[in-house]
């Protein structure tokens, strides 16, 4: 069931099912309704839609609700940045918690936007190579080699060759190779904490994910300080478990240096991370503490927010340009190699 769960999660409440659930549930608490009647008419809304499989999820948080686990029960079924809002249910109005999570889910859905929309182009060029050599494998290196031996032919065109015919005979081995990496590269951004990472969080795709976690949290902590809650040391624990294990140790790091009496910017500048994010962090330390700093630091948050789309672009194209060297590097082989093998035809 525990991969099951985000499958079906991801399935049934993507991010514009999740903005429109938390934007439906803040109008009806706003208009007096209960939680518990609110997400009785959410249920009623999806059976109406014939969405049979939310209408399942809401029920269960619903007698989650009843039974006294409704935050642990929605950290089972959305993001880590939307968890960490819940775990304030019980201290902070509902409604003040679902208006919230519904902005954290439109500034990460825009922040992934910009990711997505920066990477989409190389990615899409990188499979079209991949498909033409796996063709090229298929029938124009035999057909050629049966003209002219490969042995024969210039050193880039046996090298397209031999690349051609690695992906048709063996493009199982590499798409397991590229998700394999994929998947060990994503381990590593998530899990790796120990010495030389925040150096690396200065870089793509580190520093892209050091922006979306680090800006999920700050969200996540204003939204706090706004309900008149303490950055304590059980509001930090709260924000722990809802949080993945990066995001864990730099929420942890901050803590204890709150804890030894330090505040909330003077913590974030000692860890030496730079979470949640270089930009931000002397900025909290020269507000913590001023007449009004929650709401102040709310402002800049915002502010932040809009501009770290443009740092994510940045970062992102980075990566863009990168992967687009490698594909003219793929490209310019593929075509010199084609003449390659187009003159040791004519010389025969």
């Amino acid at each position: 069931m525990w991969i099951a769960r985000p499958l079906l999660a991801a399935l049934v409440l993507g991010t514009k099912t999740r903005i429109d659930t938390w934007q439906m549930l803040t109008h009806l608490l706003d208009a007096g309704f209960s939680l518990e009647r609110a997400l009785g008419i959410g249920i009623e809304t999806a059976d109406a839609q014939g969405q049979q499989l939310r209408a399942w999820v809401f029920k269960r948080w619903r007698r989650a609700l009843l039974a006294n686990d409704f935050a642990g029960e929605i950290a089972r079924w959305v993001p880590a940045s939307e968890a960490m809002i819940f775990t304030g249910y019980g201290n902070v109005r509902a409604e003040l918690l679902f208006a919230a999570a519904a902005r954290v889910a439109e500034v990460r859905a825009r922040q992934l936007g910009v990711v997505v929309r920066a990477l989409a182009l190389p990615v899409l060029l990188s499979v079209m190579i991949v498909m033409i050599l796996w063709g090229a494998g298929l029938e124009l290196i035999p057909v050629m080699e049966t003209i002219s031996p490969r042995a024969g032919w210039e050193f880039s065109a046996r090298l397209l060759g031999a690349a051609s015919t690695w992906v048709y005979e063996d493009i199982g081995i590499l798409a397991a190779s590229v998700a394999g990496g994929l998947a060990a590269l994503g381990a590593v951004i998530v899990l790796w904490v120990g010495p030389g990472r925040a150096p690396l969080d200065r870089f793509p795709p580190f520093s892209i994910y050091r922006t979306l976690t680090g800006s999920a949290f700050i969200f996540v902590a204003v939204e706090f300080l706004r309900a008149g809650l303490d950055l304590n040391d059980r509001a930090f624990e709260v924000l722990k478990s809802a949080a993945n294990p990066y995001a864990r140790h730099r929420i942890g790091a901050i803590q204890r240096g709150m804890a030894a009496g330090r505040g909330l910017g003077a913590a974030m500048s000692e860890t030496g991370h730079g979470f949640p994010d270089p930009s931000l962090v002397p900025v909290i330390r020269a507000l913590d503490g001023t007449p009004g700093w929650e709401e102040k630091l709310a402002d800049f948050v915002t502010a932040w927010v809009a501009r770290s789309e443009t740092s994510l672009r940045a970062g992102a194209m980075v990566l863009n340009g990168a992967l687009m060297l490698l594909v003219t590097a793929i490209t310019g082989v593929a075509i010199v190699g084609m003449f390659g093998m187009m003159s040791a035809t004519r010389a025969l």
